[in-house]
């Protein structure tokens, strides 16, 4: 009964052990609820039983009263007329099939029925064993009167047991709980924190990283002496964009530009909107040789038009290249230094933005003065 795990096994274990250990071949184990009244949680024997009495509940006066009126066998109590008509109302009855012999007294008859109240320590009623059915068919000897007596007393025990185990586990169950939904606040809250450390270090528009995460990135890298390269990106007469074709357009192609841009880096490079149409590529462990080698690819990304509302548009870019050997006798602190790559890298695209635009203006005259001699 003891090793039993919860109450209902508990209760099971009860009416198995008492049908094993006597001669009774119908048993039925009662538990008090919390209301009072008492609950029919475990039988043992025939089908039949079980399907009568298992679940039913009779009312805690009614079994005060059952009890009252029963012969006293020590802790047991023995009724002579267990029937529907004799029993109080509420009582639930099983008539097990015995044939009655009411001129031998030693022999158990139809109507008798057994009773052993279930106490706690204070005499409180927790539960209640009737059993009925003898298999030698005879009233019990006083054997077993104290083995079932016994059991009544450890299954007391048992249910007692059983209850504060149920308690523990239930309170143990609503604990985890209440950790589970801690952890899910804790996991939201952490998601809620990086979507707004995200949000306040990349740009809306492009999903690239913003100026505070560039910054933060390229300290980091520098702090940790790696060689790089720094490409400064602005993009050629973006504003004609905005102005002939809307600035929803405008932001389609910053959009397009950033998706270019990302294909042509690695992985792990930073790709930054740090202006309006101005981008900055930070490529980490990389030589001269390479960076020179990133910064055409680049170039080529720029060399394909883009489609915006149906028109397929030319958008290029000036480019400006920062190198940054890993030299451990820099004497700038990390974030001096990304400071002086960026400004340089910037003042690279422009120089090659002005002289792309002194070309092309030298390159219109001389197409005039060619149409001038021609004419």
């Amino acid at each position: 009964m003891n090793t039993a795990v919860g109450l209902d096994a508990t209760m099971q274990a009860i009416a198995d052990g008492v049908a094993s250990c006597t001669p009774f071949r119908n048993v039925v184990v009662n538990v008090v609820e919390d209301d009072g009244d008492l609950h029919c949680c475990a039988t043992a024997g025939p089908p039949e039983l079980r399907e009568a009495l298992l679940g039913n509940t009779c009312p805690r006066k009614a079994i005060e009263e059952l009890l009252e009126g029963a012969e006293a066998w020590g802790n047991l109590r023995f009724l002579r007329e267990l029937t529907d008509e004799t029993t109080p109302e509420g009582i639930h009855t099983f008539a097990a099939d015995i044939d009655s012999r009411p001129d031998d007294t030693e022999l158990w008859q139809p109507e008798y029925g057994l009773l052993a109240p279930m106490r706690d320590a204070s005499g409180e009623l927790i539960g209640m064993l009737s059993v009925d059915d003898p298999s030698d068919g005879r009233i019990p000897a006083p054997w077993v009167c104290d083995v079932l007596d016994m059991f009544a007393e450890q299954a007391g025990f048992a249910i007692l047991n059983a209850r504060r185990h149920e308690e523990a586990a239930t309170r143990m169950a609503r604990l985890e709980q209440e950790h589970e939904r801690l952890r899910e606040d804790i996991a939201e809250r952490h998601r809620r924190e990086e979507h707004l450390r995200h949000q306040a270090r990349h740009d809306a528009l492009t999903g690239l990283a913003n100026p505070i995460e560039l910054g933060e990135r390229l300290v980091a890298l520098l702090a940790d002496q790696i060689p790089l390269a720094v490409i400064f990106c602005d993009l050629d007469r973006f504003k004609e964009v905005n102005d002939n074709h809307g600035h929803g357009a405008g932001d389609l192609v910053l959009r397009l530009v950033a998706e270019r841009l990302r294909a042509a880096v690695r992985g792990e490079d930073v790709v930054a909107r740090v202006g309006g149409d101005e981008f900055v590529v930070v490529a980490a462990g990389i030589g001269y040789d390479e960076a020179l080698a990133l910064v055409d690819r680049i170039d080529q990304a720029f060399s394909h038009p883009v489609m915006v509302a149906g028109e397929r548009m030319l958008v290029r870019a000036s480019l400006g290249l920062a190198y940054e050997p890993a030299r451990p006798e820099n004497v700038l602190a990390p974030e001096e230094r990304a400071q002086e790559l960026l400004g340089s890298a910037d003042r690279e695209m422009y120089a090659r933005k002005r002289s792309r635009a002194s070309f092309t203006r030298l390159t219109a005259r001389a197409l005039a003065r060619r149409a001038s001699v021609a004419g």
